[in-house]
């Protein structure tokens, strides 16, 4: 009888520990703190100069003097529409100020 309960007794015990190595004995303990993952957002800084026009200049050729590192024509000429809304209906004036964007940088802010 002694035998038959100490099997018993072992085979509860593998059967424990063998549960316990599988599953774990808390399975949803959370041991290490659930540090928030940087949130980060990529924003497109749009430089600009400011450019005193000549007689004769067109978009053209201000933008041949004053070239975009990585802008083609179309965007550029969209965000010189943007940031001279007067000049959508009427051509620029000679000695007239015009802002010009050159460069698109790129930054990213990480928060956590």
């Amino acid at each position: 009888m002694r035998i038959l309960v100490s099997a018993l007794i072992i085979i509860i015990c593998a059967y424990f520990i063998k549960v316990d190595l599988i599953e774990g004995t808390v399975s949803k303990a959370d041991f290490y703190k659930n540090q928030p993952e940087p949130v980060c957002t990529k924003t497109d800084e749009i430089q600009t100069i400011k450019v005193t026009v000549a007689l004769g200049d067109t978009w053209e050729s201000l933008f041949a003097l004053y070239p975009a590192e990585d802008m083609n024509f179309a965007d550029r000429l969209e965000l010189v529409y943007k940031f001279n809304p007067h000049l959508l209906k009427q051509s620029f004036k000679e000695n007239e100020q015009v802002v010009l964007p050159y460069r698109i940088k790129a930054n990213n802010n990480c928060t956590n």
